[in-house]
């Protein structure tokens, strides 16, 4: 059943659970929530944002857009954003090539998207892996671990995600292979990054999106984070 919980369907079951994560973590209403539309999505990569900026949503999405084409590293104006890209996770219960050698039967693993698209020039992986370059953006594949329908009629637990940081991704893969996410049980704290295995971080939703989060280049301690407060506080008023 795995291959009917789509990315869309995940992203609906998990909205309200991660609405009231951000709410209590960071403040109501301090992020703003970030959908692009289908058509914006393939220019900049992820599902849904949660941003602190004093930029409008039509303004911010034109200023990713242009970032990831031409890769500065800086936004005016934007001072925080926690970037998502919804995978379905599939339980593999056979061998095969693209199995990690040390792994055994069952694993899980997703697909990534690494085609490029036909209007950008960039597949999905590389549009985040730019977007994560970005400063203060903290880019994830959210790895929904939901392999039944019926689940999704149960209260969303974010403790069925896992999150691997582009920050952990290797460079350079080939566009004409397949390439996945692994893991090798529901609890990993250790993913691959296949098709040549490169060990990632697997983080709980809490874990990568908290405000004291020491996970990637953009982590923020609980004095920078007051002072990220501030410092959008100054400029929004402007």
């Amino acid at each position: 059943m795995s291959d009917v919980l789509t990315e869309t369907l995940l992203e609906m079951h998990f909205h309200q659970a991660i609405v009231s994560y951000f709410a209590n973590a960071y403040g109501v209403n301090f992020l703003r929530l970030l959908k692009p539309s289908t058509q914006q999505e393939v220019w900049v990569g992820f599902d849904q944002g949660w941003v602190y900026t004093s930029l409008t949503t039509r303004e911010l999405l034109h200023e990713l857009r242009s970032s990831i084409q031409v890769k500065p590293n800086s936004i005016d104006r934007f001072f925080l954003g926690f970037f998502l890209q919804f995978k379905p996770v599939k339980k593999m219960i056979r061998k095969s090539k693209a199995m990690p050698d040390d792994y055994i039967v069952p694993y899980y693993r997703s697909e990534l998207s690494v085609k490029p698209n036909r209007r950008t020039g960039l597949s999905q992986h590389e549009t985040l892996l730019r977007l994560n370059k970005l400063n203060n953006a903290r880019v994830s594949y959210v790895c929904a671990l939901l392999f039944d329908l019926n689940e999704i009629y149960k209260p969303p637990n974010l403790d069925r995600l896992r999150c691997i940081d582009l920050s952990t991704s290797p460079d350079g893969w080939a566009t004409n292979e397949r390439h996945f996410l692994t893991f090798q049980n529901e609890m990993d704290p250790t993913c691959l990054w296949c098709s040549d295995p490169v060990e990632g971080k697997s983080l709980s939703f809490g874990d990568w999106a908290s405000p004291n989060s020491h996970t990637g280049p953009h982590k923020l301690s609980s004095v920078s984070f007051v002072q990220l407060k501030a410092i959008g506080s100054e400029n929004c008023e402007k």
